[in-house]
C-alpha cells in the first residue's frame, strides 16, 4: 500500500567568515529556482515560509533588477525552509502529494572568526551551533575574493580561514559536548567551497582541491581532526574529499548577471542525495550512519533489497511515518547512483508521467550531480 504524503527532510548548514557571500548564495538560489519553477519542463515548485520568501525575493529582485549586493547580516543566523512540490497537482490532491523539505541553515560569518565578545553573543553562537547539529551536509566557503586578492601568498589566508574556525571550534567544544560525551548527532559530510567562483573562471574543482591540499593541507587535516573531537562513531564521517565551484551570479562595476551563476543549481541535489548516497555506502563498510538512521524506522531489515539492520538510538523519538518515507528515498537513491545520466533521463521523464515524484526526483537530481562532476565544478567523493 502506498504511503499517503511522504515528507522527505534533509537540512544543509553553511559556514563561511563574514563577506564570504552566504546570503548573495542564498537569494540567488532561491530567486532562480523560482523563476525556472515557472518553465513547463521544470518537475518541481520550491515555496519559502513566508516571511522569508517576500525577504529573499527583494532581495534577489534587488539583485537582479538594479545591481544591488545583499547586505551583510551581521551576527544573524536565519534558518530557512524550502518546500518542494510536484508541479502541477491539482489542488485536492495537494495534500497527499509526496514532498521534500530542506532547511538552509546559516552560521554568521563574525561566529565564525570568534567575533562573539558579550555574554550573550556566545551563547547565542553556542545555541545556533547546536541548532546547526541536525543537518546532513555542511558547506565550508572558502573566499573567491580573499583568495583572489592573496594571489601568490593562498598560502597566508587559508592558513587563517582553517585555523580560525578550528579555534572557533574548541571555544565552544566545552559547552557543545555535555560532560565530554561525544555526540550522535553532527554534520557528517562537508564540502568544501569557493564562493565567487566567477572571479576564478578558468579554474576547475580538482585544480581548487589540489590548491587547498598543497597550501592548506596540515590545516585541513587539523580542522578535520577538532570536528571529530565532537561526534561519536567517527568512521561514518567525511571533510576534505568533496569539493565545490559556487558562483551566485557575475560581478562586474555596476553589474550583476545571474545567468552566469555556477554550483548553486545543485546545493539542493547535494543536501539530499548526496547524505543518503555516501550512508549507503557507510552501510557497506558496516559502519553506523547516525544522522540519517535516527531518522528511520527503528530495528527494522531494510526493506526492497537493503540488507543492513539500522541500530537505531532514541528509536521513541522516531517518526515512523517520515521514516518510511526517508526510506523509499534511500531505496531510490541506492537505485539510481551508478546508473548514466541518459538512463536517469529516461527514468525521470517515466516517472513524471506516472506522477512518481520522488523517484523522478531523485533521477532529476542525480543526473544534475553527475553532469557538474563532469562540467568540472563537484568532486563528489563517492559517485
Amino acid at each position: 500500500m502506498r504511503c499517503i504524503n511522504k515528507t522527505v527532510d534533509q537540512q544543509i548548514a553553511l559556514f563561511g567568515q563574514s563577506g564570504s557571500g552566504k546570503t548573495a548564495l542564498l537569494c540567488s538560489f532561491y530567486g532562480t529556482a523560482r523563476e525556472s519553477s515557472q518553465e513547463d519542463v521544470k518537475l518541481f515548485e520550491i515555496s519559502a515560509e513566508d516571511d522569508r520568501h517576500t525577504e529573499l525575493m527583494r532581495l534577489y529582485l534587488g539583485m537582479r533588477d538594479d545591481s544591488l549586493f545583499p547586505p551583510a547580516n551581521r551576527f544573524e543566523s536565519k534558518n530557512t525552509v524550502f518546500s518542494l512540490k510536484q508541479k502541477g497537482v491539482p489542488i485536492k490532491e495537494a495534500r497527499k502529494a509526496d514532498q521534500v523539505r530542506v532547511t538552509w541553515n546559516n552560521y554568521p560569518g563574525e561566529w565564525f572568526e570568534g567575533g562573539a565578545t558579550t555574554e550573550s553573543e556566545k551563547q547565542d553562537k553556542i545555541n545556533t551551533f547546536r541548532n546547526l547539529l541536525g543537518s546532513d551536509v555542511a558547506l565550508f566557503l572558502v573566499d573567491g575574493q580573499r583568495l583572489h586578492d592573496y594571489a601568490d601568498d593562498e598560502e597566508r589566508y587559508l592558513t587563517y580561514l582553517f585555523d580560525s574556525f578550528t579555534e572557533s571550534l574548541s571555544q565552544i567544544k566545552e559547552a557543545i559536548l555535555e560532560d565530554g560525551t561525544p555526540l550522535q548527532q553532527f554534520p557528517r559530510i562537508w564540502v568544501i567551497a569557493l564562493s565567487k567562483a566567477d572571479l576564478w573562471p578558468d579554474l576547475t574543482v580538482t585544480e581548487f582541491e589540489n590548491l587547498l591540499i598543497k597550501k592548506a593541507g596540515n590545516e585541513i587535516n587539523e580542522l578535520r581532526s577538532k570536528l571529530l573531537e565532537f561526534i561519536d562513531n567517527d568512521e561514518a564521517f567525511s571533510f576534505g574529499k568533496d569539493f565545490l565551484l559556487l558562483s551566485s551570479a557575475k560581478f562586474i562595476p555596476g553589474h550583476i548577471d545571474l545567468s552566469q551563476r555556477k554550483g548553486v543549481d545543485v546545493l539542493l541535489h547535494l543536501a539530499c542525495v548526496l547524505p543518503i548516497q555516501q550512508q549507503l555506502w557507510w552501510q557497506e563498510l558496516r559502519v553506523l550512519p547516525i544522522n540519517l538512521a535516527n531518522r528511520l524506522v527503528g530495528n527494522e531489515l531494510i526493506k526492497n533489497g537493503m540488507k543492513v539492520i539500522f541500530k537505531m538510538v532514541n528509536n521513541k523519538f522516531v517518526d515512523n511515518k517520515k521514516g518510511l518515507a526517508m526510506l523509499d528515498f534511500a531505496k531510490l537513491v541506492m537505485e539510481m547512483v551508478d546508473q548514466p545520466v541518459e538512463k536517469l533521463q529516461n527514468l525521470r521523464g517515466v516517472a513524471i508521467e506516472k506522477r512518481e515524484f520522488l523517484k523522478a526526483l531523485t533521477a532529476d537530481f542525480t543526473s544534475r550531480l553527475k553532469q557538474a562532476q563532469t562540467d568540472k565544478i563537484l568532486v563528489w567523493d563517492f559517485a
